[in-house]
């Protein structure tokens, strides 16, 4: 048997969920054809993909950021004083990169040694 407290209660709950679903907030009918919450989203990307897409674009971020001022270094190089014969741009920053990651690994051996402080 319900109290007249009560009954007042489910009505005004029935007042909210019509309120609610005229003014276009989330409603419990409207999930009929949507995605429930421990459903995985279809059409979208799994969190594997997004995993791979992040480390794609972390190895090209890296690699402009290595690559970028050997290549810039040349190119000013042969603007201004032109290369040496048989060299090209692309020698040139092969070489640059040669040297960085040899800095590189000199550096990182400096700091497993614990010297060069």
């Amino acid at each position: 048997m319900q109290t007249s407290s009560s009954k007042a209660q489910a009505g005004q709950a029935g007042l909210f969920e019509a309120r609610l679903a005229r003014s276009g907030g989330p409603s419990i009918n409207r999930r009929r054809g949507g995605l429930r919450p421990g459903e995985p989203g279809r059409g979208r990307l799994g969190w594997k993909a997004w995993l791979v897409i992040d480390a794609v674009g972390l190895v090209l971020f890296l690699a402009v950021v290595v690559v970028w001022p050997p290549l810039s270094t040349c190119r000013e190089k042969a603007r201004e004083y032109g290369l040496y014969a048989g060299d090209t741009i692309e020698k040139c920053t092969r070489r640059g990169l040669a040297e960085r990651f040899e800095r590189a690994d000199q550096r990182v051996k400096m700091l497993i040694r614990s010297s060069g402080h």
